[in-house]
């Protein structure tokens, strides 16, 4: 004898963002991880990609729409584009190399103990 079950059907209900959650489409330069590209610059290193792959690189345009879209194909080739060094100077602070010997300061306990020569 055999029994069959009937499980109740589970729907599915869609997910609806408020406007405020909405993802919000992101500039070629935000796609690739440098804002600081122009879209016309992203779209020459797509246009060399796609040259590169044997493609039409007329093709451009819509390889960065498609991306824009987030679709994964666009997304993965915009993952392989060899992009131009940055312009513009990097900041960085100005660190010291050696540590400054301080005459107030009285010497360590190991410095007590060790003779280095003296």
């Amino acid at each position: 004898m055999t029994m069959a079950a009937m499980l109740p059907e589970k729907t599915v209900q869609p997910v609806v963002l408020p406007s405020a959650m909405a993802p919000k489409p992101r500039s070629p330069g935000q796609l690739v991880g440098r804002p600081d590209l122009t879209d016309t610059a992203v779209l020459a290193a797509i246009a060399e990609r796609l040259t590169f792959e044997g493609r039409d690189p007329a093709h451009a345009p819509g390889v960065l729409k498609a991306a824009i879209a987030g679709k994964p194909l666009a997304l993965a080739l915009l993952r392989k584009l060899v992009l131009p060094p940055p312009q513009s100077a990097l900041s960085m602070p100005v660190q010291a190399i050696l540590r400054e010997h301080k005459q107030d300061q009285a010497p360590s306990a190991w410095t007590r103990l060790v003779s280095l020569g003296r």
